[in-house]
């Protein structure tokens, strides 16, 4: 069944690129007013049907189903498609013990189906109710909890919730002036914000696909970002602004090309080393050399740093920021600087984090037996997630003809003929810079070469290079990065060690008992008051969900007549 299943999602991602390419397709879409979206969305289709490609669990394919359906649909259809992707993620094994509640976002997503519909009646709400139904698909959260029941792990499923956000985002129809200046500059600072507490996240976290699932939080964080961008340029009928919006998101698409990639190894380094605990891992960059490196790619691509893509993504967003209109003096600077000094913390600490996961994982020695039989895997095994790093780095050093491809699904196709794709280069939203990810990588490779030309000269090679299980090994010397979590407290922290710069282990134990203390104090009188208000209603016949329902239709009869 399942060599069926990756046919299927071969066939779309094949279609898709025809779509994109501008090939006009026998039939064209089947008529239905609001059942189907535009094709301006199709482009999504491509990274979800590599997402589908590989693979392998049925709550990752529910997912990536209800994502297409929330790519291809109307605003109804797509709401339905989001809805079930969440529901999806909700009920997976994987899934934290301590559940989030999405019931807010199933109520937004209800009213965001209802307000899309009937355009015009309450487009003034739609970017709120848009944030509030995305919260969930794009692992959005204030809180810098990094405990294991509070957070999902990584799996190919959050990044099709991820895609169904984003298509959310995109269906999404423009506002009054107004309106969208508010929520520009609303989503902007939620953005960074989110986006620095999901890099704290990832650095805190304990094993490797939370890891994982906090960076993820970051890209969705930047893809409110640039929703919020896109409603300021709109508001202001900046066209070359919101043309650099919208191709800076369909960089973030191509992202989802490195997590689909990044699951893949995660699931086979899983299989080979045991469960990625970063107290238990080390060595395997000489235990298992090749699995190392194309991880090494992946987290690289995640990471900002050039000349990958996610550096492509970071260049063109500071330069939307600085472009972003502002009023005169220093009153209308310090806004434009607190936004770009948030981005530029969050960027610091992901970068660190990332920095943490290499030095734990891939570098020392191994720490426990069962890191220390890890191999790469042999046969055929590895070459699945070969074959997925190739779009990785082809569209890391010509990202031109990426956006060049998702931008030609956005226009209709004139014949039948293969159109030669423009070469769009990333450009400045005011023409004065643009940037050439292929010669950064030129110049990398060649500086890379030229440092490991000089290292095998100066330094020999030993005869056999082995990375052993000791058990009472030697201490690890203070050079080392993180240090060993065996020999040395706060392993592999960097986040406990500042903490413990700070204030001591005393007081912050008391600090956290105080904060679970108020917590629990605010959970007892909400509840207090929901029994109390509830009263009335738990006494009739009335099935409380069943009122919830009738309340919402209500809400929803009323500004469809009144407006």
């Amino acid at each position: 069944m399942v060599p069926f299943i990756r046919a299927g999602w071969a066939a779309v991602c094949l279609l898709a690129l025809l779509v994109c390419l501008g090939v006009a397709l026998p039939g064209g879409v089947a008529p239905g007013s609001g059942f189907f979206a535009g094709t301006g969305s199709v482009a999504l289709l491509v990274p979800l049907a590599v997402a589908g490609m590989v693979a392998c669990g049925r709550y990752d394919l529910a997912a990536c189903a209800g994502a297409a359906l929330a790519i291809t649909g109307g605003p109804v259809p797509s709401c339905i498609g989001a809805g079930w992707v969440l529901w999806v993620c909700d009920n997976s094994p994987h899934a934290p013990p301590q559940r989030v509640q999405h019931a807010p976002d199933r109520v937004a997503l209800l009213l965001l189906a209802a307000g899309t519909a009937w355009a015009g009646r309450m487009d003034f709400l739609l970017p709120g109710l848009c944030w509030i139904a995305t919260r969930g698909l794009l692992g959005l959260s204030f809180s810098p909890r990094v405990a294991a029941r509070a957070i999902r792990p990584f799996h190919m499923m959050d990044m099709a919730a991820l895609i169904a956000g984003m298509a959310l985002w995109l269906h999404l129809p423009a506002g009054g002036m107004v309106a969208d200046t508010r929520w520009g500059g609303v989503l902007i600072v939620a953005g960074c914000l989110l986006y620095g507490t999901a890099s704290w996240r990832a650095l805190c976290a304990g094993d490797g696909r939370r890891v994982l699932a906090g960076l993820l939080g970051g890209t969705g964080a930047l893809v409110i970002v640039i929703a919020g961008l896109t409603r300021l340029a709109q508001a202001d009928d900046l066209p070359a602004m919101t043309a650099c919006a919208s191709r800076t998101f369909m960089l973030v698409a191509g992202m989802m090309l490195t997590w689909a990639f990044m699951a893949r190894v995660v699931t086979v380094m899983e299989r080979e080393a045991g469960p990625l605990v970063l107290l238990r891992l080390g060595g395997l960059g000489v235990l298992m050399p090749r699995l190392s490196l194309l991880c090494a790619i992946g987290l690289l691509a995640e990471s900002g740093l050039p000349p990958l893509i996610g550096f492509s993504v970071v260049w063109m967003l500071l330069r939307l920021l600085a472009a972003m209109p502002h009023g005169g003096g220093l009153a209308g600077t310090i806004p434009l600087l607190l936004a770009l000094l948030a981005l530029g913390v969050g960027w610091a600490v992901r970068m660190l984090a990332l920095v943490r996961m290499v030095a734990v994982m891939l570098c020392g020695r191994p720490r426990t037996p069962r890191c220390a039989g890890a191999s790469d895997p042999r046969g055929r095994a590895l070459w699945p997630v070969v074959l997925a790093v190739l779009p990785v780095i082809v569209v890391s050093i010509w990202p031109e003809y990426w956006l060049g491809l998702m931008e030609g699904a956005g226009h209709p196709a004139h014949g039948s003929g293969w159109p030669v794709l423009a070469e769009v280069g990333l450009l400045s939203p005011d023409g004065a810079a643009i940037l050439h990810p292929g010669r950064l990588c030129l110049l990398v490779a060649a500086g890379g070469g030229c440092v490991a030309v000089l290292r095998r000269l100066a330094v020999p090679r030993p005869a056999r290079q082995v990375a052993g299980w000791q058990q009472g090994a030697p201490a690890v010397p203070p050079w080392m990065v993180f240090g060993d979590p065996l020999t040395q407290a706060g392993p592999g922290n960097p986040a406990r060690i500042v903490l413990d710069m700070m204030t001591g282990l005393t007081r912050r134990r008391a600090y956290m008992y105080d904060y679970a203390r108020l917590r629990r104090h605010i959970r007892q009188m909400v509840c207090e008051g929901t029994r109390r208000l509830s009263g009335p209603w738990r006494e009739s016949a009335v099935y409380g969900p069943v009122m919830m329902v009738a309340l919402c239709m209500g809400g929803l009869i009323f500004i469809a007549w009144h407006g």
